[in-house]
């Protein structure tokens, strides 16, 4: 679950303001060792990076929300005791002091806004040992920092003992489904992507959901949690009647910025909208003579996911692909990926050593936790306050965020997406731009035949009157 995306729904034709860009500038003496083909000016001896929210398109400024969410099978059967055993230890791994170890450990963002010592008591000392099976999903390497995190608990809840094991996410999915269809009521806990959570929450065995209703989750989360994580909360209500997973770890993507180059172009600040964008890249390949802007294009899911955040931020509904501002949202990466740099097609949820490397002067909406920030020259240590990674994280996620609705087939999405995006884009513009809402419609349509096909008429039909939408607050 190293990338996990892990993401009031737009359209409403809401226009929010854009917040005051908190931008992370260091300062990196480095050498340059790789040149530009064709480079005009000398190659400059240091470089100064900066990482902000990245330019607000022209709807608004939400970011798409990405991690893991937390989640409880359905408690159907369980004791009291079991039920409290399970809310004590989503409240422990939502405290402030765990989210902020992992931050540390990890990059993922803390749903909460200050690291404060305390967990809500929920179980006694005095109450019945339970055992609870816990699923993770966050990968092998972070997984040490979880195991040190359950054995604190263990030692603070000695009658509370947790099983835990670090699966894929299909995995978790398949566990759960099989022990709630066997019908054996043992209590599950579970940190999974806030996609493949879907198939459980959309999921239901003889007419019961998979996931329990955490409609009384103001008792595990804590009171300095980040208010656009609470709204995503009780937008949970309008989808699924219920709230069946919480936010729990964050990732948002940034944009990483080589201010040096923007300097030696005359611009002084970041691009704070979709105009300076194009007219920086622009500038930017005159001077250099090369695509200077990278982009995660290299196909798979990182391209979708992009892309995803685009139509959002232009204010379209990207799950039906040809909504009008869809379109609109196509036009624009089309005419900017002229200026993408060469490595755009390669790059993905992992790249963006190549800034710090001279191969490019901005990587467009990258992950936080993806990045080992001292590999690019930058370290959460060495940028203080309101300008540290952390924070600008935090400010890119108040000004509001959304989640792809996790639909069991939002796979299949993205390759419908990925197709589209190989056909207009990574094909050499062999396409004409007046192909674009031509394409985008033919994806709709895919889509559709795909529901139809593989699910019902009603989940088409849905599909296609836009009922399926990111879930945002």
């Amino acid at each position: 679950m190293k990338n996990t995306e892990e993401e009031k729904k737009p359209g409403s034709g809401t226009t929010k303001k854009i917040l005051a860009i908190v931008v992370a500038v260091v300062v990196i003496g480095v050498v340059i060792a790789v040149e530009y083909p064709h480079l005009a000016p000398k190659p400059v001896k240091q470089q100064s990076l900066a990482v902000y929210p990245g330019p607000a398109g022209p709807a608004n400024s939400e970011h798409l929300l990405g991690g893991c969410v937390i989640a409880e099978a359905n408690t159907a059967g369980l004791t009291p005791s079991q039920v409290s055993a399970e809310n004590q230890f989503v409240a422990y791994m939502l405290s402030p002091e765990v989210q902020f170890t992992c931050e540390q450990a990890t990059g993922f963002i803390p749903i909460s806004t200050h690291n404060v010592t305390g967990v809500p008591s929920i179980y006694s000392s005095s109450n019945a040992t339970v055992h609870i099976t816990y699923f993770t999903s966050i990968g092998s390497a972070d997984y040490k920092t979880t195991e040190k995190l359950i054995s604190n608990f263990e030692s603070k809840y000695p009658n509370i003992q947790i099983s835990a094991t670090d699966e894929s996410a299909t995995n978790i999915v398949t566990n759960v489904e099989a022990n709630i269809n066997a019908g054996k009521t043992a209590p599950i806990v579970m940190s999974i992507d806030n996609l493949d959570v879907g198939i459980l929450a959309y999921g239901q065995y003889q007419g019961a959901s998979y996931l329990a209703n955490m409609t009384d989750y103001k008792q595990v989360v804590p009171t300095n949690v980040i208010q656009s994580v609470t709204n995503l909360a009780q937008t949970e209500l309008s989808i699924f009647h219920a709230i069946p997973f919480i936010t729990q770890i964050i990732n948002t993507p940034l944009v990483w910025v080589d201010m040096t180059a923007l300097n030696s172009i005359g611009v002084t600040h970041e691009p704070q909208n979709y105009t300076a964008l194009y007219n920086d890249a622009k500038a930017l390949d005159k001077k250099y003579g090369r695509g200077m802007i990278n982009f995660q294009g290299h196909g798979g899911a990182s391209t979708p996911t992009e892309l995803y955040q685009w139509f959002v931020q232009y204010g379209g509904n990207p799950v039906v692909f040809n909504d009008t501002h869809d379109i609109q949202a196509m036009y624009y990466i089309y005419n900017l990926s002229k200026y993408f740099t060469p490595e755009y097609k390669t790059s993905y949820w992992a790249t963006y050593k190549g800034l710090a490397a001279n191969k490019y002067s901005m990587m467009d909406y990258q992950w936080p936790g993806s990045v080992n920030l001292k590999t690019v020259g930058m370290n959460t240590s060495a940028v203080s306050g309101s300008n540290s990674v952390l924070n600008v994280s935090i400010k890119a996620i108040s000004s509001g965020v959304f989640i792809r609705d996790p639909v069991p087939w939002i796979s299949q999405w993205q390759i419908f997406m990925d197709n589209a995006w190989t056909s207009l884009i990574t094909s050499g513009h062999s396409q004409n731009y007046s192909t674009i809402a031509h394409a985008l419609s033919t994806a709709n349509r895919d889509m559709y035949n795909y529901l139809l096909s593989n699910y019902n008429y009603t989940v088409a039909h849905d599909y296609e009157m836009g009922m399926y939408k990111p879930v945002t607050a």
